[in-house]
């Protein structure tokens, strides 16, 4: 099972948190190596990957240094499911729907237990001819044994959920400009390290977390939107 995917979930905690000062070098990639018991590579495929999100940035002979906390601004909201697929020209084609074991990323996501069962739903969203928005979505299989015998390609995931007993109570979630690696690029049609938006959305069922699902966004035909009172 791959570890650099626990080391960079890791170091992100660290650096949102101010573990890592601004100003001064994360520990070295043959530190990093040391800490997780990992190779040297395993390490710094966890800070590339990081560093491609902008979570930290290379100065060549002094190291790796975050890039500072990400400013955090206002409130948006995201059309539900059932409102997309009401359209005519609208599509959702189930690229893979399966249940998998939770990996050390997975788990810590949704607080269950490495190796714990996960339903995953790799979904893409159309509109005509454009490929629009890409979805991979992780749930705790225990909370909704029987999902995969729903039409997911017409149904609401969270109202198939809400159906089988498990009442949606909460959702955090966090939208940040990505460049697009190239399995999304070739999903949306669009050059590799196209810019793009990312959203994490986490779902909650009173303390406990249901579904984890990121959304790929072409930013050149989707803009956020919202109204508030000041």
């Amino acid at each position: 099972m791959a570890k650099y995917p626990l080391i960079k979930t890791t170091l992100k905690d660290r650096l949102l948190g101010g573990h890592y000062p601004e100003g001064l070098p994360l520990p070295s990639e043959p530190q990093l190596a040391r800490e997780f018991e990992v190779s040297r590579m395993t390490a710094r495929r966890a800070i590339d990957e990081l560093e491609r999100e902008g979570y930290v940035y290379r100065v060549q002979g002094a190291g790796t240094f975050p890039t500072g906390k990400r400013f955090r601004q206002g409130m948006f909201r995201v059309r539900p499911f059932k409102e997309w697929a009401r359209h005519p020209e609208h599509r959702t084609t189930v690229l893979r729907a399966m249940q998998i074991d939770a990996t050390p990323e997975i788990a810590i996501v949704l607080q269950i237990q490495p190796g714990d069962p996960v339903i995953f739903v790799h979904r893409l969203r159309t509109a005509g001819d454009e490929s629009l928005v890409i979805e991979k979505r992780y749930i705790n299989a225990h909370l909704a044994p029987a999902l995969m015998e729903h039409n997911l390609g017409a149904e609401s995931i969270h109202e198939v959920m809400v159906s089988m007993g498990v009442p949606l109570t909460r959702v955090e979630q966090n939208l940040e400009a990505v460049n697009l690696r190239q399995e999304e690029a070739d999903l949306l049609r669009v050059p590799l390290g196209t810019a793009a938006f990312l959203l994490r959305r986490t779902t909650y069922s009173g303390p406990k977390r249901v579904s984890y699902v990121n959304y790929w966004v072409r930013g050149d035909r989707y803009a956020f939107q919202d109204s508030f009172e000041p």
